[in-house]
């Protein structure tokens, strides 16, 4: 996006594309490291059996889990906005080329 002469600003379809891959690998880094919370939970769960704290401890797991999912979630939703919308960008660009295919600097 830059600004023009006239203080527009221009949309690069390939780099909204670009943005929403991105997203979409930050969403499954997410999801995979979420799998790995549960390790080393589980390890320390079973070290506090029998404490209150091994249940905590377990919720608190849970809890990071779900919300590790809940973001990757969102991030992979940005990605899935971020392709559509580079994909209407492309489209609106190709249509605007075609209305001024023929169109002259002096207009014939």
């Amino acid at each position: 996006m830059w600004g023009g002469p006239s203080g527009g600003f221009r949309i690069e379809p390939g780099l909204v594309r670009a943005a929403g891959d991105a997203a979409h690998d930050v969403a499954q880094a997410v999801h995979e490291d979420a799998k790995s919370v549960h390790g080393p939970t589980d390890s320390a769960v079973d070290g506090l059996a029998g404490w209150q704290s091994a249940r905590a401890l377990r919720d608190c797991g849970d809890a990071w889990s779900a919300a590790l999912r809940s973001l990757s979630d969102l991030v992979a939703a940005t990605g899935d906005a971020l392709a559509d919308a580079a994909c209407a960008y492309h489209q609106e660009d190709q249509r605007r080329g075609h209305d001024f295919a023929g169109l002259t600097v002096d207009g014939r």
